[in-house]
């Protein structure tokens, strides 16, 4: 059996690659009208678009979360740490609901899959953080003033700053300021509109980031800037290259096909399998084959495009293109 197939795929093999741009939106995370998630429920993470986002909660003293949350809230004008989940744009990049949520945490926390490379993502400041550093509160200073939380001179009028600093795999690194009081006042900033941050600089190997945040406004414990940054629509590509079996005793009909497509051997098959992945390499479904001749495979459910049809026979693997109308 083996040997047959090995002679018959010795005929004419084709090369496909292909590419795409994947956006993880916040949107496919089902949350109820103005709430959020923090990780309470102890999953450690949660899961947008191919993209995993990691969370820490510790139930003591009441819950303490950090890494990543999500959130739908839209309220732009409390203050104080009670209005922790709202972004000061009062929604999410372009207008949608849903935006993710970073507070203060130096581990790897976003992962994307390992055929993919980061383009990019939106930021914006949460309301917490940045009504405190326009305002000032009982904890921080007010950005551009000469006198800290307690009333002290601090000299660091004119140089108030909040930065993020976006790490790959391989440390190289993106810096991006949340506001930046450190040139002309004229120039002076508290970000307040969703802003893209370009991460095609990074490593293209980098599969993961991590994050630290720092500021002028510190006293002995650390940093006392609400260390929290908004995230929407973070991008990747992905390309998968695929070899493709013309020639073969394997037929797909109909194909190009709107719904079911059907696959017939030229003998009975057993002790098989076969996966179905699209171009950015996810996997579809996958099954095993056993004594049969003939698959039905629905596509009814799934996106126009094009797939591939990977069947393993006896350890040979025959790939077979499907297009989806």
């Amino acid at each position: 059996m083996k040997k047959n197939y090995i002679l018959i795929l010795a005929g004419i093999i084709s090369f496909s690659s292909y590419s795409q741009t994947n956006v993880s939106d916040f949107e496919d995370l089902n949350l109820p009208a103005d709430s959020f998630w923090n990780g309470s429920d102890g999953s450690g993470q949660f899961n947008s678009n191919s993209v995993i986002f990691n969370n820490s909660y510790d139930t003591s003293f009441g819950g303490f979360w950090s890494g990543f949350a999500y959130s739908n809230m839209k309220n732009d004008t409390t203050a104080g740490f009670g209005n922790q989940y709202s972004c000061i744009a009062g929604e999410g990049y372009n207008s949608s609901a849903t935006f993710g949520l970073y507070y203060n945490n130096a581990s790897e926390l976003v992962t994307i899959p390992n055929y993919g490379a980061f383009t990019g993502f939106w930021i914006n400041n949460s309301t917490y953080a940045y009504l405190s550093m326009k305002d000032g509160d009982s904890f921080s200073k007010k950005f551009g003033d000469s006198t800290n939380a307690s009333g002290a001179v601090d000299g660091t009028n004119g140089n108030d700053f909040l930065k993020l600093t976006i790490y790959g795999t391989n440390s190289d690194s993106v810096e991006f300021y949340l506001a930046d009081y450190r040139g002309a006042d004229s120039l002076d900033y508290i970000l307040k509109d969703w802003t893209y941050v370009d991460l095609s600089t990074l490593n293209p190997n980098s599969k993961t980031l991590k994050f630290k945040m720092s500021s002028s406004d510190n006293n002995s414990f650390g940093m006392v800037t609400p260390a929290y940054f908004c995230m929407d629509n973070l991008t990747y590509t992905t390309s998968v290259s695929i070899t493709e079996n013309i020639e073969n005793t394997i037929s797909i009909f109909p194909n190009p096909t709107q719904n079911n497509v059907n696959v017939k051997f030229e003998e009975t098959i057993s002790n098989a399998s076969y996966r179905l992945i699209d171009v950015a390499g996810r996997e579809v479904f996958s099954s095993s084959i056993n004594g049969v001749n003939t698959l039905s495979l629905d596509l009814s459910n799934q996106n126009n495009g094009v797939y591939f049809l990977m069947i393993n026979i006896d350890g040979e693997v025959i790939t077979k293109k499907i297009i989806k109308q």
